[in-house]
C-alpha cells in the first residue's frame, strides 16, 4: 500500500447520472488546503444537482467519513460493504473508527440516518467527512471526521444548488463561515461559471468513481509524494481514475466553476467531537463561551484547585468563606485549607492539580476519574471561626451529601445538561462527566472561572458533547451573595432541545436529616438555617430563584434524592423533574419549612430551549451564605396618636440593629398616598431605643374621615445600595362614636329627681363622628337600654335624625327598649341619631330609690368596621320634691297711666303664669316651706335711665312688705299636709294678697318703667 501525504488534495466523485469535466488542485497556503468545487449542470429533463464545497462527497450527496472504508455505491445509492478493502490510517498509525464500531457505540441504528438529516438541517458544514476510493489524511491529526451516512430517497436530488458556504481552519478548530454562492449568480471574483451538460446517458447503476490527481507544487514547501493505492471495487461499475487528464465521457462536458475553501476539523457532530480529535487542552478554543476577548484580563490561571476567599464583614466573627469547585471534605480542619497537598489525606479536590495545557484531552480523561475535578460541584464553603480550634476536625462546612464528598453513587447533588426532542420530552440523555480543564481567579473582582468538557460518559468517554463555563462572581460583599453563571456550548446534533438542572442532596456540616429547608415565599427561593454550629454561630444558606437574569423556572423537593435532576419518570413520580418542563413543587409560604426530613433534597431547572449545534445558552443561579441574615430595625408607637390643632400627632421609638448601617430613615404613609420621609439619622447607634415624634399635617388626615397611617424605618447601606425595611406599625384612625343620654322633667329641663307619678322624658343622642364628606352608611345599628322597673310602659317612642325625620323603629319589652336604624334606605353614618321616649314613674315607687338609665350603641358600618359604645349613666332619684310648678314671667300694672298730683296706688292687673309650688316630700318628715320675693332690678324708665320708681309692695295675710334690692318680702309659707299643687297667685286680688305699686306724688315722670322680681322657694321650718 502506498501512502500519500499531501498539503492539498481534491476528490471529485462522479455519480452514475452525472459527469464532471475537470478536477484541479489549487496550490496555496500549506496550512490551509484549498478545494475546487465543481458544478454539474442538469441533464435533459432533470433539475440541477450540486455538490457542497466542503470536501469530497459520496455519491448520495453525503460527506464521506474518515471512519469508513471507501466503497462504491450500489444501485440504490448506498455504499455496499465489500470484503478485502483496506482502511486508511491516520498519521499516528491508529486505525480510524469504523462505521460498525460507531453503530455499536450508539446502540441505535435509526439514529445513524438521522445524523445526516440533522447536519443538513442545521447546515453544519463542520462535520467534514471523507469517503470514496481511499481515506486521506492531512498533516493535522485533529482533522478526524464523523461518518454521516444518509439513505438515498427517490427525489432527494431535486433543486439542489452548488453550496460554497463555509471554510474551516485546522488550527484551533476555528470555524469561519463564508457566504453561500449559487450557480446562477454572476460572480465576478472568485468563481468562473462554466456550463456543464448532463450526459445523455441512460446507463443504469453506472458508478463512475472519482479520479484523484495529485499535483506537485513548485513551491519549496512540504510535499512528500507517497504511494497511492487504488481500492478495488467488487461491483460491476465503471471506475474512472484520475490522471493527467480525465477520460472523456459520452456526453459533451464543460469546465466546472471553482470555489476555493479551506479544510479544517469539524466543530460539531451527531455525538459531538471525538475526544481523540481534540488534541491538547491548552489549544481548545473556549472563546464562544466568553463575553469578550478581554474577559479574562486581570485573571490568573491556576495550576491547582483551591477556593477563592471572599471578603467578610465584621459580623461574621472570624469565619472565612470561599467560592470553590469540586468536593470538599467537611472533616477537614480550617488550617488544612492552606495545605495544597491535603487532598491526599482527605480524599477531596482541594489542592488537587489541574491538567497541564500540553496534555491531550484523550489522555487526560483516560486517567483515573477520581483525579478529575467535577465542574458541576460548585459551592460556597465556610471555614468555621478561628475561635473553634483551627486544627480541629470538622472545621469546614458545605452542603453536599455526604459531608461535602458528593459521588456518583449519590447523583442527586449535581449540575446536569439534559437533552430531548421536544420541550415536554423526558430527558433522553443527561450529561455525565464534566472535568475542569482550565481554572482562573481574579482576587480583585472576586471571580472564579472554570472551563470544562462535557463528555458522553464516565467510563471510556469517546465524545465531547460540548463545553461548559461556570463563572462564580461576588455580587454583594456585605450580604455574601454570589452569582453563578453557567454557559453551555452544544457540539451535538443528536437532539433538538437542551435544559439544565441543578440538584442538591442536603448535608450541612453532617446534619443531614436536620438540614431544614424553608421557603422565602412567593417562589422567590429557599433557605436553610442551622443554629449553634461548632463555632457557636448560626449558619444561613440561601438559594434565590428570582431577581436576576436567566433565573431558574421551577423547583422540586423530595425525600428520595438518589437520582439526577431530571428523572425521566412519570407525572406521578414524587422525585425530581420527570420532563424537561415539569412543574414546581408548591411553595408552602414564607418561612414555612418543607416537609422533607429523611433525605432532604431539592432540584432546580431552567426553561428548555431549542439549542442548535455550535451555539451557547446561559443560565444563572444566585447563592448567599452568612452567619445571620440582615436584621431590620424596629419601630414602635407609643399610642394611636391624637388630633391637635395642626394635625395628627404620632410618637414612638426606633431601634437600629446593624452596626454597619450608614443611616436610618423614618417614613409614614397616609391611606394610599406616597410614603413621606420625616426623619433621617446618620451613623445610628446600635440596639438603643431612640424617640421620635411627628405631626402629620391636618390636610392629609382630615378629621371626621377614615384614615390609615403606616410608620416604618429603612436602614440604608451605601456600599451595596441596600435598603432594609423594618416592621410596619399601623394606626387606623376612625372617628369616635359618642352616645349621650339625658333625662328631662315635666318642664323640659334636665332633672335629677322625680316624684312618684311624675313623667320623665328620655333623650339618647348618637353621633358617629363622621362628616358629610364620608359616604359610608350604617349596615346594622341598634340603640338599646335596660328598662328600669320603677317606670311604667314607655310612650311616644321615636327614632329620628337631627331634622326630625324618622330613620328607624323602636320596640319595647318588659326588660329592654331597643331602637333599630333602617337599612332600606340606608342611613348615612354621618347622620346624627336621636332616640326619645317618655316614661312615668310608678305611683308606688319607693322614695330614695333611683331610676337608672344607660344606653348602648352597637353595630357595623358598610366599610366592615364594627362599633360599640356605651352612654353615660343617668340616675334620677325618686323622692318628695319641693319645687316650682310654674312662675309668672311677666307682671303688669297697666299701660297709659295718668300721673297724679297725689300719692297713687296701682294694683296688679296681669301676669302670664301662675305662681305654683308642689311639695311631694314624705309627710312623715314634716316638710314645710316658704316663699319670698326680692327686687333684683328697680323699676327704671326706658327713656330716662335715671328715673326710677320706688314703692313696690307685697301684701300677705294682712302684712305688707316693701320689695327692694336689699330686703325680701314674705310671699307665702306652708306646712305640707298633702302632695297637691299650691297656687299662690290664686289669692292675688286688690283686697287680698299680692303685689301692688304705690307712687308718691311728684315722683312719676312720663315714661315706661320695668324691673325684675325674683321668687325664692325655701325648705325651712315654718316657725323661722
Amino acid at each position: 500500500m502506498r501512502k500519500i501525504v499531501i498539503s492539498i488534495l481534491v476528490f471529485v466523485l462522479v455519480f452514475s447520472e452525472l459527469s464532471v469535466s475537470l478536477a484541479e488542485t489549487i496550490m496555496g497556503d500549506l496550512t490551509e488546503s484549498e478545494i475546487e468545487c465543481e458544478e454539474q449542470l442538469e441533464s435533459d429533463g432533470q433539475e440541477n444537482l450540486a455538490t457542497e464545497c466542503k470536501g469530497p462527497e459520496s455519491e448520495n450527496g453525503e460527506a464521506p467519513t474518515t471512519e469508513d472504508k471507501e466503497q462504491p455505491e450500489n444501485e440504490n445509492g448506498e455504499a455496499p460493504t465489500t470484503e478485502g478493502e483496506k482502511e486508511s490510517e491516520i498519521e499516528n498509525g491508529e486505525a480510524p473508527i469504523t462505521e460498525e464500531e460507531e453503530k455499536r457505540e450508539s446502540g441505535d441504528e435509526e439514529n445513524l440516518a438521522n445524523a445526516c438529516e440533522r447536519q443538513l438541517e442545521y447546515e453544519t458544514e463542520e462535520n467534514l467527512v471523507i469517503e470514496g476510493e481511499e481515506q486521506l489524511e492531512t498533516e493535522d491529526e485533529e482533522n478526524l471526521a464523523i461518518d454521516c451516512e444518509e439513505e438515498e430517497e427517490p427525489e432527494i436530488e431535486e433543486n439542489l444548488e452548488v453550496d460554497c458556504e463555509e471554510e474551516f481552519y485546522i488550527e484551533g478548530e476555528e470555524l469561519v463561515a463564508e457566504e453561500e454562492e449559487q450557480l446562477e449568480s454572476n460572480i465576478e471574483e472568485e468563481l468562473v461559471a462554466e456550463e456543464e451538460e448532463q450526459l445523455e446517458s441512460n446507463i443504469e447503476e453506472e458508478l463512475v468513481a472519482e479520479e484523484e490527481e495529485q499535483l506537485e507544487s513548485n513551491i519549496e514547501e512540504e510535499l512528500v509524494a507517497e504511494e497511492e493505492e487504488q481500492l478495488e471495487s467488487n461491483i460491476e461499475e465503471e471506475l474512472v481514475t484520475e490522471g493527467e487528464e480525465q477520460e472523456e465521457l459520452d456526453s459533451e462536458e464543460k469546465s466546472a466553476p471553482k470555489c476555493i475553501r479551506r479544510v479544517a476539523s469539524p466543530r460539531v457532530g451527531y455525538y459531538g467531537i471525538p475526544i481523540k480529535q481534540v488534541g491538547e487542552i491548552g489549544k481548545i478554543d473556549f472563546s464562544k463561551l466568553d463575553d469578550s476577548p478581554n474577559e479574562l484580563d486581570g485573571f490568573t490561571q491556576m495550576s491547582t484547585n483551591a477556593g477563592l476567599e471572599l471578603p467578610t464583614r465584621e459580623s461574621h466573627q472570624g469565619r472565612a468563606y470561599y467560592m470553590s469547585f469540586g468536593y470538599i471534605n467537611n472533616f477537614r480542619t480550617r488550617n488544612s485549607l492552606k495545605d495544597m497537598s491535603s487532598y491526599h489525606k482527605y480524599g477531596d479536590d482541594w489542592g488537587r492539580p489541574l491538567p497541564s495545557m500540553d496534555r491531550k484531552l484523550s489522555d487526560f480523561v483516560a486517567y483515573y476519574r477520581d483525579a478529575h475535578i467535577q465542574v458541576q460541584n460548585f459551592a460556597v464553603a465556610t471555614a468555621l471561626s478561628e475561635d473553634y480550634n483551627p486544627d480541629q476536625y470538622n472545621g469546614v462546612v458545605t452542603y453536599y451529601y455526604q459531608a461535602g464528598r458528593n459521588s456518583q453513587i449519590f447523583k442527586s447533588s449535581v449540575l446536569e445538561i439534559a437533552y430531548g426532542d421536544q420541550e415536554n420530552d423526558t430527558a433522553r440523555k443527561q450529561s455525565d462527566f464534566m472535568p475542569i480543564l482550565k481554572l482562573y481567579k481574579n482576587e480583585k473582582t472576586h471571580e472564579l472561572v472554570a472551563y470544562a468538557a462535557v463528555l458522553d460518559s464516565y467510563d471510556n468517554p469517546s465524545y465531547v458533547e460540548g463545553y461548559l463555563k461556570i463563572k462564580m462572581s461576588l455580587t454583594n460583599e456585605r450580604r455574601g451573595r454570589i452569582n453563578v453563571s453557567m454557559k453551555f456550548l452544544n457540539l451535538t446534533t443528536r437532539y433538538n432541545y437542551t435544559n439544565i438542572g441543578y440538584s442538591v442532596h442536603m448535608d450541612i456540616a453532617q446534619r443531614h436529616q436536620d438540614s431544614k429547608m424553608y421557603s422565602l415565599g412567593n417562589n422567590k427561593g429557599l433557605y436553610f438555617h442551622e443554629t449553634n454550629m461548632r463555632d457557636g454561630q448560626d449558619y444561613y444558606l440561601y438559594f434565590f430563584y428570582k431577581g436576576y437574569a436567566n433565573h431558574p423556572a421551577a423547583m422540586r423537593a423530595t425525600n428520595n434524592p438518589d437520582i439526577s435532576p431530571f428523572t425521566g419518570g412519570h407525572s406521578y413520580d414524587p422525585l425530581f423533574f420527570y420532563t424537561l418542563n415539569a412543574p414546581s413543587t408548591p411553595d408552602p409560604g414564607k418561612n414555612v419549612m418543607y416537609p422533607y426530613t429523611v433525605h432532604p433534597a431539592w432540584a432546580l431547572r431552567w426553561e428548555p430551549e431549542r439549542q442548535r449545534p455550535d451555539t451557547v445558552r446561559e443560565v444563572n443561579l444566585e447563592i448567599a451564605v452568612s452567619n445571620r441574615p440582615d436584621v431590620p430595625g424596629e419601630v414602635k408607637l407609643d399610642n394611636d396618636g391624637e388630633y391637635t390643632d395642626k394635625g395628627y400627632r404620632i410618637t414612638g421609638t426606633w431601634n437600629n440593629q446593624e452596626a454597619e448601617a450608614d443611616y436610618v430613615e423614618l417614613y409614614y404613609k397616609v391611606d394610599d398616598g406616597e410614603p413621606q420621609k420625616f426623619a433621617h439619622k446618620e451613623n445610628p447607634s446600635v440596639n438603643t431605643d431612640e424617640s421620635w415624634g411627628y405631626t402629620i399635617p391636618i390636610k392629609e388626615v382630615k378629621k371626621g374621615l377614615d384614615h390609615e397611617i403606616s410608620v416604618y424605618a429603612v436602614t440604608v447601606y451605601l456600599e451595596d445600595d441596600v435598603k432594609l425595611q423594618s416592621n410596619t406599625e399601623t394606626i387606623k384612625i376612625r372617628p369616635e362614636l359618642t352616645i349621650e343620654e339625658q333625662v328631662l322633667g315635666a318642664d323640659g329641663k334636665v332633672t335629677t329627681g322625680v316624684a312618684p307619678g311624675e313623667t320623665l322624658k328620655y333623650e339618647i343622642l348618637v353621633d358617629s363622628g363622621y362628616i358629610p364628606d364620608d359616604k359610608g352608611t350604617y349596615a346594622q345599628f341598634t340603640i338599646s337600654q335596660k328598662y328600669d322597673p320603677h317606670l311604667e310602659s314607655p310612650t311616644d317612642l321615636k327614632v329620628i335624625d337631627e331634622n326630625g325625620k324618622k330613620i328607624g323603629t323602636a320596640t319595647y319589652n318588659v326588660n329592654e327598649i331597643v331602637a333599630t336604624l333602617n337599612t332600606n334606605p340606608k342611613v348615612l353614618r354621618s347622620t346624627k341619631v336621636k332616640f326619645t321616649f317618655n316614661a312615668k314613674v310608678k305611683e308606688g315607687a319607693a322614695e330614695e330609690d333611683f331610676v337608672v338609665s344607660q344606653a348602648t350603641a352597637t353595630g357595623k358600618y358598610s366599610t366592615g368596621d364594627e362599633v360599640k359604645q356605651t352612654s353615660n349613666e343617668v340616675k334620677t332619684k325618686i323622692s318628695g320634691v319641693l319645687k316650682f310648678v310654674s312662675a309668672p314671667g311677666v307682671i303688669g300694672f297697666g299701660e297709659k297711666l295718668k300721673i297724679s298730683s297725689r300719692t297713687k296706688t296701682y294694683q296688679l292687673i296681669q301676669f302670664d303664669e301662675s305662681l305654683s309650688v308642689k311639695d311631694s316630700r314624705a309627710l312623715s318628715r314634716n316638710p314645710s316651706w316658704r316663699m319670698t320675693a326680692k327686687l333684683v332690678k328697680p323699676l327704671t324708665g326706658k327713656k330716662n335711665k335715671d328715673s326710677t320708681l320706688d314703692g313696690l309692695y307685697y301684701r300677705y295675710g294682712g302684712n305688707v312688705s316693701t320689695l327692694t334690692e336689699n330686703t325680701s318680702a314674705l310671699v307665702y309659707k306652708k306646712k305640707t299636709t298633702g302632695k297637691e299643687e299650691i297656687n299662690i297667685s290664686n289669692a292675688w286680688t286688690p283686697k287680698g294678697d299680692g303685689l301692688y305699686l304705690e307712687v308718691p306724688a311728684g315722683t312719676a315722670k312720663a315714661d315706661a318703667y320695668d324691673g325684675t322680681v325674683q321668687w325664692i322657694l325655701q325648705n325651712v321650718p315654718v316657725n323661722e
